[in-house]
């Protein structure tokens, strides 16, 4: 049983869980088939409709059928495969109340969030990329006004400000003479 923090809603991501239902039907029906696609769509409508538990008991059984893996079974052996999606959705079940978090507004993926995270870590954080102290989080700040759309981006550049370095470093120094 998965524990949760007071007030937090735990969401399996249902991108990943369909990925280990993709693979499961495959093993069990023989991948690539019209009955291995019949049997991922029925779990995976039978997930997103909130039957868990349903689709867990026939996930359990295809994976009955195929027998255990033996030990150092190959990653694609279909017994393998079927076994580690029980294992998945057994270990979340708990976090697969699809229709419940869709009434609450809820995401059921965290694809934007990532996407977002690639984004702004090729941004700010990529090669060639080098800042000062407090430099990006400037940067963020000055962006974060500029979308807020409430005046605050133009209150900042109307302010007056002393002249600075892009650095930091204060005024530039005159280099001696050799």
């Amino acid at each position: 049983m998965h524990l949760e923090p007071a007030g937090f809603i735990g969401i399996l991501d249902f991108l990943h869980l369909l990925t280990y239902l993709y693979a499961a039907a495959g093993a069990a029906a023989g991948k690539g088939t019209l009955k291995a696609w019949g049997l991922y769509e029925r779990w995976l409508r039978g997930a997103w409709a909130g039957k868990a538990a349903q689709v867990l008991t026939e996930l359990t059984a295809a994976a009955a059928r195929l027998g255990p893996p033996p030990d150092g079974a190959d990653e694609q052996d279909p017994r393998r495969v079927a076994a580690e999606a029980v294992t998945y959705v057994t270990n979340n079940q708990g976090r697969m109340d699809y229709p419940r978090y869709r009434k609450l507004g809820l995401p059921t993926s965290s694809a934007p969030v990532e996407s977002l995270i690639k984004q702004f870590n090729r941004r700010v954080k990529g090669t060639e990329k080098f800042w000062l102290k407090g430099g990006a989080e400037a940067v963020l700040q000055v962006r974060a006004a500029y979308l807020s759309e409430d005046g605050r981006s133009e209150r900042y550049w109307a302010r007056p400000r002393p002249p600075q370095r892009a650095a930091g470093h204060g005024p530039l120094r005159q280099r001696k003479a050799a």
